[in-house]
């Protein structure tokens, strides 16, 4: 049976009732106000062993600019991975980070600062990327791509993180959409689903996937998950040749 994880773009509301109702939240380092490192460890003994903290990399990041701004936002990045026993660390970019062979290298050049034995590690593309494109690039930096399952078919694998881009615009994708996003995970061991809406609209979500779910013969669990190892940060290679 799948393990399904669901939640939204950032904390919305007081941790101890957000995961009465979600089990999933993306924490946004540096591009939003989070607590120090007390208040974060509050946060992780709040909420039960299988909730998952997902730490989306902040924009000075996700440029993929070398230099100490880069370096200090990675650092505490995964300094707040660690103290959350983050399950998953995203790297979003922007339209702006085109599908070059130098940004190519440099996607995979900042993964490699970021172990493979510790947190999930997600690629979001924006802008003009080609599915095959994304894939072959995340493949080659060794993680895993992250699509809209409303709009794009998935990759195989026992793993996917999707971001539901549609909630953003409207409270609520029907019950059929839902029901295509949950044929597109298929037969997944693990479900990061993301809702780019309110909580409320995420709740809904979550239910009727849940549902679609078990008609297909998967009804997901609520399986527990080990804390993973702490993130260690490794030196960047830069490739700043245009190619």
């Amino acid at each position: 049976m799948a393990r399904l994880h669901v939640g939204v773009h950032a904390l919305q509301g007081d941790i101890k009732k957000y995961k009465d109702q979600l089990d999933l939240v993306e924490i946004r380092p540096i591009d939003t106000s989070l607590p120090a490192a007390a208040g974060l460890r509050k946060w992780r003994k709040a909420a039960p062993p299988a909730f998952v903290f997902s730490v989306v990399l902040p924009r000075v990041v996700a440029e993929l600019a070398p230099g100490k701004a880069l370096d200090d936002a990675l650092a505490t990045s995964l300094e707040v991975a660690t103290t959350l026993e983050a399950r998953c660390i995203v790297l979003s970019t922007s339209t702006e980070i085109r599908p070059t062979a130098a940004n190519r290298k440099r996607i995979a050049a900042l993964f490699a600062r970021i172990p493979a034995e510790g947190a999930l590690r997600f690629w979001e593309p924006r802008g003009m990327w080609e599915r095959e494109d994304v894939i072959d690039t995340a493949r080659a930096a060794g993680v895993l791509p992250v699509f809209d399952a409303a709009r794009d078919d998935l990759p195989r694998g026992p793993v996917v993180y999707t971001r539901l881009r549609s909630l953003g615009a409207q409270a609520m994708l029907s019950a059929a959409a839902l029901d295509r996003v949950a044929k597109r995970l298929g037969e997944r061991r693990d479900i990061f689903l993301v809702v780019e809406g309110t909580r409320g609209a995420a709740v809904r979500a979550k239910s009727t996937l849940v549902a679609a779910l078990a008609r297909t013969g998967r009804a997901p669990e609520a399986g527990s998950i080990a804390a993973p190892v702490a993130p260690i940060v490794r030196p960047l290679v830069a490739e700043d040749e245009e190619q």
